[in-house]
């Protein structure tokens, strides 16, 4: 009878770590679809937006250089909690200072808290499920991302063209308030085995040491691969999200009503696929990493479609948006289920070497693709070059496969 207890609370912290970290991440979302309202309101323009969706994404990268060391320290719990709290000063900030300034420091501020969560919630998730459920309970976390995204741009951008950005801001501080208590209620702290503030292991039988002698926990030899990786498939695919609802717009001639329904249409589609797939990668169990090589290599391939629609048309468009964004949100689940199972006992630290490779991708790609929209008139050299990226990742991926299954050779036991 006692035994349906764990099963409990590990559903309990993976519905909290997922309303988390997707909570976390209205701030990202919140440039793009409310960027019409923006301008129009505070005559900022596109530039102007571009710059504040990569402080964002910029002070994510860079704070997560040292984010998983502090979620380690302070625990998951505190981590998420705080984050959670820090989005809900910010966006108190813009409603109260309606300037861009005060936008600015809220994407940087914002940007950097997040690195706390992603962090944070991996931990949680990690220390409440079982490994050989780690593939569908980190996609399930992940989709908390797109989910907030989907009702963003289904209800948030309804509700602010009807009443104004700034009721619609203020109405989401008290549920990010709620939802931060929760997270300091009934998280776990998750503090890993290699945790820089508590755990040192005790290693006897390292060659030069004595009994006894103390040693900290280090990444795996090659971690080092996952952040690349995590850099290219990002710079490559961050594109679908911010750049096709205007390239179907511009290019396809579809109404930007029309596009921001195919988005959301493919967000939902993603959430869906990538709880389905990660489920079957855990029932088959085994290699983390060669289902995201084969998920990278089809977002690759809708990066290509979209680039062909310049030539092909809509249908190669839509396909290319569904089939890009299905894989690259997949592909990013079971990526955090991989970096778990590479390095268990310093999942924080793991998981903020990973996210600031990413995250510094995502800074990086809007903008540069933008200026390439801007300086050749067109849309082709940015999806060529999107292409290339994303095909560059599928490499380092295969390389991430070998630096997992050494570590985890490395801590079979000897028979």
């Amino acid at each position: 009878m006692t035994h349906g207890r764990p099963a409990r609370r590990g559903g309990v912290v993976l519905a909290v770590a997922t309303a988390g970290i997707g909570l976390g991440s209205i701030p990202g979302f919140l440039f793009g679809y409310l960027g019409p309202l923006f301008e129009a309101d505070l005559g900022i323009s596109k530039p102007a937006l571009g710059v504040l969706i990569g402080v964002f994404f910029g002070a994510t990268g860079v704070a997560s250089t040292v984010g998983g060391a502090w979620a380690e320290r302070l625990g998951a719990h505190k981590a998420v909690g705080f984050d959670l709290l820090v989005v809900a000063a910010g966006l108190l900030l813009a409603v109260l200072v309606p300037t861009y300034p005060s936008l600015l420091v809220m994407a940087a501020v914002t940007g950097a808290g997040y690195a706390l969560a992603n962090a944070g919630t991996n931990m949680a998730v990690a220390a409440s499920i079982a490994p050989a459920r780690h593939g569908v309970a980190m996609a399930v976390r992940t989709a908390g991302v797109p989910a907030i995204g989907a009702v963003q741009s289904l209800v948030g951008v309804a509700a602010a063209a009807a009443f104004g950005w700034r009721p619609v801001l203020a109405v989401v501080v008290p549920v990010l308030v709620v939802v931060a208590v929760l997270c300091f209620r009934l998280l776990p702290a998750a503090r890993s085995a290699g945790d820089p503030a508590a755990a040192v292991v005790e290693a006897h039988d390292l060659v030069g040491d004595g009994p006894g002698t103390p040693r900290r926990v280090r990444l795996p030899a090659g971690f080092g691969w996952y952040p690349v990786a995590a850099f290219l498939l990002i710079a490559g695919t961050q594109p679908i999200y911010s750049w096709s609802v205007a390239y179907l717009d511009e290019v396809g001639g579809m109404s930007v009503a029309t596009a921001g329904a195919l988005a959301s249409i493919g967000s939902a589609v993603a959430v869906v696929a990538m709880i389905v797939l990660a489920g079957r990668a855990d029932r088959t169990g085994g290699d983390r990493v060669r289902p995201v090589v084969l998920l990278t290599a089809a977002a690759t391939a809708g990066v290509a479609l979209l680039w062909l629609g310049i030539v092909a048309g809509p249908v190669s468009m839509t396909a290319g948006l569904v089939l890009g964004g299905v894989a690259q949100l997949t592909a990013i689940g079971l990526m955090h289920a991989a970096v778990v199972a590479t390095a268990p006992d310093l999942v924080g630290r793991a998981s903020g070497a990973t996210m600031a490779g990413y995250y510094l991708g995502a800074l990086l790609s809007a903008p540069l693709f933008g200026l390439s929209v801007d300086a050749t008139g067109g849309y082709g050299l940015g999806w060529g070059v999107s292409a290339g990226l994303a095909a560059a990742s599928v490499l380092c991926f295969v390389r991430c496969r070998a630096v997992t299954a050494r570590a985890r050779a490395g801590r079979a036991p000897a028979n």
